[in-house]
């Protein structure tokens, strides 16, 4: 017999695994003492060999509970049912990785970039496809696929540039600037889809829709956002009479 130590240096797995599957009436002791030792013999071995490779295939300890109830295995789905979900993981890691190469990128042309600024830009380009969709639903087809097309495939330049665009509005928001500085800043920022700013100007109605929060991170707090949205109104306004 091994106790819990030994058989964890043994097997490689973790006291506290071990203790878990206990728990889990995954892999029981063959032993436990008075004083509550818990001891295994070579058996429990091949027990836990079935558990670990059951988990190298991406199946999860109920799973894992399931089938070791089982006397006999007819596992030819549930092994191909394994194979989609870690087929559709692999997918979600490609993802993952074009996105930090994407945002590493993006700190390195922004040495200095406040918090909410990041998980927004993270957040939106995570959200893309949702948030056109939720567009079209208030804006014309095109319009959306402009404002789109530029910054698909993670556009470092272009996120840059408007990384430096919004910190420009949030600088004129501290430093309190004139209508004309801050509209300046902000024709840079339209100029980024101009066919936006134009239906703005035919549809002013625009400004009242509220965003879906959970598709669309702002990285303006609120009272910097209503501070933004006069300002555009005010911008809105003077194009109108010119």
């Amino acid at each position: 017999m091994y106790p819990i130590g030994q058989f964890s240096r043994k097997t490689g797995v973790s006291i506290r695994t071990l203790r878990y599957y206990d728990e889990m009436n995954l892999l029981k002791p063959s032993y436990i003492s008075e004083t509550g030792r818990r001891f295994y013999e070579n058996e429990d071995i091949i027990t836990l060999q079935k558990i670990t490779g059951l988990k190298s295939l991406g199946f999860s300890l109920k799973d894992i509970q399931q089938l070791m109830r089982q006397s006999q295995w007819d596992i030819a789905d549930s092994l191909e049912y394994q194979k989609e979900k870690l087929l559709r993981k692999l997918v979600g890691i490609k993802k993952s990785i074009e996105l930090l190469e994407y945002t590493i990128s993006l700190a390195q042309s922004n040495q200095v970039i406040e918090p909410e600024m990041f998980i927004a830009l993270i957040q939106n380009n995570l959200n893309m496809e949702s948030q056109q969709r939720w567009l079209k639903g208030y804006l014309p087809n095109e319009i959306v696929d402009e404002s789109y097309d530029v910054s698909n495939g993670h556009n470092v330049h272009y996120d840059a540039h408007l990384i430096n665009i919004l910190n420009q509005l949030k600088i004129a928001y501290k430093n309190q600037f004139t209508d004309i500085e801050v509209h300046t800043i902000l024709e840079e920022l339209f100029s980024q889809v101009p066919q936006l700013f134009n239906w703005l100007l035919t549809e002013p109605k625009l400004m009242d829709i509220q965003l879906d929060r959970m598709l669309f991170s702002s990285p303006f707090r609120k009272q910097e956002e209503e501070w933004l949205i006069e300002k555009i109104e005010n911008m809105l306004k003077e194009y109108k009479t010119k």
